[in-house]
């Protein structure tokens, strides 16, 4: 779930101040005619010396969880107010291994971690409006896996764990969001005597269950039916619950993968929707992002044949809150490469904003980053933004919008060697790339983003797992300046 937060640039900064000479009294002493204008050309080199010190894209900091004895990695992204963020994933503890790990970093960067007791990993944080955290783990792998929520203030003090036990084999975290009454809603999956279904979890800001029980969706008694997967949760403003992902079926002995979307009523956790895409130009599907503003609900994935026979295109589907279809676009449809969207983003308008990939031809096969805006009948591309570098491989797995309509896009670089470092870009509201950041953990293996968020101080922040100097596992989060 990405947060869009309003920014304000400093005027000043952004010399946008206009000095006034004073109006000077005709009585007054020439020497305090100097000394007014000595303070004038302070006032200006004061200002002349933020505007320079202001500095969009700047790398303000990188903090690191990980050493080469006790490794770590972070799998979700999340920010909260007062310029807080958090990441959430793993930590090596000498006595229990592997274990859920959160860090909750202020906007200086200052840092607190904690980690669970029993072994596993976090899958997903979020923020209230107090800035407490919460943190979605899967705990005991090993024993079949369980589900754990935790709570912790503002100062990383535990305040209680939650754990779920769906009574099958194996039940694991995916997704995390608190509604606007402060309650989290936590979205994993639990397998079944058919397959993998879908869980939905709601606890209260005590911890106690907002529901009898866990909303389920299972695939039913068919040895046809397959499993469920997540891909992205959104919540509306009356705190009902938009999950995404895919759904399998088996149709004349092969199995199909079909972009799925599900609704469920935050009050009391009943299903009151759901819907399967039909691809036109290709037979699987999946949804991997969505997002919610007004009465509007967007889903963004792919088209795919698992077969390798037709080429995949990029998907956006449009609905309204009852999960009544409006409109939907498959980009690239009819062509040789395949495409891809892996988020997506509004504005008050309707308005689509979207971040992917397109794979072209050449000589050997390359990838470029893409972002685009689409009007809000998705029939007609306002914009679109490309990156190609002469590595040849770009990839948008995160876009957010800040206040001003700027757009912010993380996802990864191709380097030297095939590996893959993070990447952030910033557009325009018209879509004119205004910068753009790579980083390097400096190690030997891949840097995978796990979420980008925009923060409250002027920050926008991209954090995920990466591999440090001596090939060391770390969690890292790096904050830049818009």
């Amino acid at each position: 779930m990405h947060v869009i937060a309003t920014y304000s640039r400093n005027a000043q900064a952004a010399g946008g101040v206009r000095l006034r000479a004073p109006r000077l009294a005709a009585r007054r002493t020439p020497r305090r005619t100097a000394l007014t204008i000595a303070l004038a050309l302070l006032v200006l080199l004061l200002l002349a010396a933020e505007a320079q010190a202001y500095v969009p894209g700047q790398l303000l900091w990188a903090g690191r969880i990980g050493t080469s004895t006790s490794g770590a990695g972070a799998w979700a992204v999340a920010a909260g107010p007062n310029g807080a963020t958090a990441i959430a994933g793993w930590k090596h503890v000498a006595s229990t291994g592997q274990t859920p790990m959160v860090a909750r970093y202020n906007a200086a960067g200052t840092k607190w971690i904690r980690t669970l007791a029993s072994p596993g990993y976090a899958e997903a944080v979020a923020f209230d409006n107090d800035g407490n955290v919460y943190v979605a783990a899967t705990i005991n792998p090993s024993a079949g896996g369980d589900i754990a929520v935790s709570k912790y203030s503002a100062s990383g003090v535990w305040q209680w764990t939650q754990t779920y036990d769906g009574g099958g084999t194996y039940d694991s975290a995916q997704e995390m969001a608190v509604d606007p009454s402060g309650n989290v809603v936590v979205v994993g999956t639990g397998n079944v005597g058919t397959g993998t279904g879908i869980v939905v979890l709601k606890y209260d800001a005590t911890g106690t269950m907002a529901w009898p029980a866990a909303a389920r969706y299972d695939p039913p008694a068919d040895p046809d039916a397959g499993s469920r997967y997540v891909g992205d949760l959104a919540l509306d403003a009356a705190g009902d619950i938009y999950l995404v992902g895919s759904s399998e079926t088996r149709v004349g002995g092969v199995w199909v993968q079909s972009a799925m979307v599900l609704k469920f009523a935050g009050v009391d956790g009943a299903r009151t929707g759901g819907w399967l895409y039909e691809p036109l130009h290709a037979p699987d599907s999946s949804f991997d992002g969505v997002s919610v503003r007004g009465s509007a609900v967007v889903a963004v994935g792919e088209t795919f044949d698992l077969a390798g026979v037709t080429a995949g295109d990029a998907l956006v589907v449009k609905f309204d809150r009852s999960l009544v279809q409006q409109s939907q676009n498959e980009w690239g449809a009819g062509n040789a490469t395949g495409e891809w969207f892996g988020d997506v983003v509004l504005d008050g308008r309707g308005n689509v904003f979207v971040t992917g990939s397109q794979w072209l031809s050449g000589t050997r096969g390359y990838e470029r980053a893409v972002t685009m805006k689409l009007n809000a009948s998705l029939s007609k591309v306002l914009w679109k933004a490309t990156y190609l570098p002469k590595s040849r491989d770009a990839e948008g797995w995160y876009i957010a919008r800040d206040g001003l309509g700027s757009i912010f896009v993380g996802g990864i670089k191709d380097v030297a060697g095939g590996l893959e470092d993070f990447l952030t870009i910033k557009y325009s509201p018209a879509g004119k790339l205004t910068w753009l950041r790579t980083w390097s953990g400096g190690g030997p293996e891949d840097d995978d983003p796990a979420g980008l968020v925009l923060g409250t101080k002027s920050g926008v922040y991209i954090g995920g797992h990466v591999t440090g100097k001596g090939d060391s596992s770390q969690a890292v989060l790096l904050k830049y300046r818009r």
